[in-house]
């Protein structure tokens, strides 16, 4: 088990098996939660239990510009845009192997969401201003403090790119919900 997840309560112990069952799988996961309830430490988790031999990168899809989000995500080439003087690879390309965390998913532009379902259907992306397909291996873990079913219904999520992202859905609850967790975490913190 992990010594980063402080699970110790009834409901934690459940999530963290139900983890340990899905990291293994190249399914995408989909993370709910409350903001600051440990998202990033499952989906580090999830990558620790699995076996690519790649790195884990971690994207936090709400504090990306629209305008850079495409070249962020999927890389550019020289001359792609103004200010493009070298051809750099995106995060898709860097998390080659491995396992990429998009936070806050709910935040991804709607231009910028047909595209990632793209690189999902195909596993390949084409940098910004290229035409040529770059074949990629990436698990993807999403995660998102927004009902993505909501945002759905609301026209702001694709309801194809919803049902690609959400294979498997662990919802990680707040810490008041798993009051077992208080006195561990207060121990672990003061360690």
């Amino acid at each position: 088990r992990a010594k980063s997840l402080v699970f110790v309560d009834p409901a934690s112990q459940a999530l963290l098996e139900l983890i340990e069952r899905v990291a293994p799988s190249t399914a995408p996961i989909m993370i709910e939660g409350d903001s600051g309830t440990g998202k990033e430490l499952v989906a580090r988790h999830v990558h620790r239990l699995s076996s690519r031999s790649g790195p884990f990168l971690a994207v936090n899809c709400g504090a990306i510009t629209e305008q850079l989000a495409e070249s962020e995500l999927f890389g550019h080439e020289v001359g792609a845009f103004t200010g493009a003087t070298a051809r750099r690879e995106g995060w898709f390309e860097a998390a080659n192997g491995g396992t990429l965390f998009l936070d806050e998913i709910g935040d991804l532009p709607l231009p910028l969401q047909v595209k990632l379902l793209r690189v999902i259907q195909e596993q390949e992306v084409v940098r910004l201003g290229s035409r040529r397909p770059v074949p990629v291996d990436v698990r993807l873990v999403t995660a998102t403090n927004v009902d993505l079913g909501d945002a759905v219904s609301a026209g702001h999520f694709r309801l194809d790119l919803y049902y690609r992202l959400n294979i498997v859905q662990l919802r990680l609850p707040p810490l008041r919900e798993r009051v077992g967790d208080i006195l561990p975490l207060a121990r672990h913190f003061l360690a």
